[in-house]
């Protein structure tokens, strides 16, 4: 499993980003691969957000990336966030023991 993370900081509308990142979360949810994702805010500092996804490889990931059809819901966001994304592999996970 790889986990995608990447920070988003607001160079433009909340509002319009939201309604935006909605159609690119519409084309990842019918990707191969994606085990879940989410889009987080930042109670603390309102214009930064956090993309949160979980893949099953960096195959998977890296093929829905290559999408012509995901790059286009992409550029949607151009002028609106400004991002810092990360690859990553999980160190430690847990869950609560299932009662």
């Amino acid at each position: 499993m790889v986990i995608f993370v990447n920070k988003l900081t607001l160079i433009g509308s909340a509002e319009e980003f939201e309604k935006r990142y909605e159609k690119v979360a519409e084309f990842m949810e019918t990707q191969v691969g994606l085990i879940r994702y989410a889009l987080t805010r930042s109670p603390k500092d309102p214009s930064v957000y956090f993309n949160i996804a979980e893949w099953e490889d960096e195959e998977t990931f890296r093929t829905a990336l290559k999408d012509p059809e995901f790059r286009v819901r992409l550029d949607a966001l151009t002028g609106l966030i400004k991002g810092e994304p990360h690859l990553t592999e999980p160190v430690f996970q847990g869950a609560p023991p299932a009662s």
